[in-house]
């Protein structure tokens, strides 16, 4: 038997803030770029590149609590950023900007996942995967979609459970962790 819960993203409020501040920092490097720019062209197209900024900006504002939003505003944020970067400053600023917002792209996108099964919890996060045998656990308890992993070392991991799991009887997956803490009590 085998259990697995996707876990809430508690670190998703702060990968926007850190697309956000990207967006800003290109937005203050575009200001800086055109003030300091001698060509009238050049300066021309900065400000109006600065206002496509204001208008999407402004149009998120207005759509912000719509599905996807954030990720949409983000990939064409992404495309005039790239686009400035490769016109303004060349092509190995356009590869830094991207490796950097293709990194965030991919770690926002990872979900954290918990499996319980007969050889132990298996814990998916980012990067990795630890696998803690039953016979570091003290308790696993689920309830009312909260998750909460006691070690006998007195860590605790305790998370929400993500909408869009497969609902899961309380009672059968506890009586199942307590029987695999258990079962070399009963041998």
């Amino acid at each position: 038997m085998e259990y697995r819960f996707t876990l809430k993203d508690n670190n998703r409020k702060a990968y926007n803030t850190f697309v956000w501040f990207l967006f800003f920092l290109h937005i203050v490097a575009a200001a800086v770029f055109g003030l300091n720019a001698e060509d009238r062209d050049v300066k021309l197209g900065i400000y109006i590149l600065l206002g496509f900024y204001g208008v999407i900006y402004t149009v998120y504002f207005f759509f912000r609590q719509q599905k996807k939003t954030m990720e949409t505003f983000s990939f064409i944020m992404a495309l005039l950023y790239a686009n400035f970067w490769l016109k303004h400053a060349g092509v190995i600023a356009l590869f830094i900007f991207g490796a950097v917002f293709l990194f965030v792209t991919v770690v926002q996108g990872k979900k954290t996942t918990v499996l319980c099964s007969a050889q132990g919890v298996h814990l998916t996060r980012i990067f990795n995967t630890i696998m803690y045998p039953w016979q570091q656990m003290d308790n696993i308890v689920l309830k009312d979609n909260v998750l909460t992993i006691d070690f006998i070392s007195n860590r605790i991991i305790q998370a929400d459970i993500a909408d869009g799991n497969e609902t899961v009887a309380e009672i059968k997956f506890n009586d199942f962790c307590f029987k695999q803490i258990h079962k070399h009590d009963l041998v």
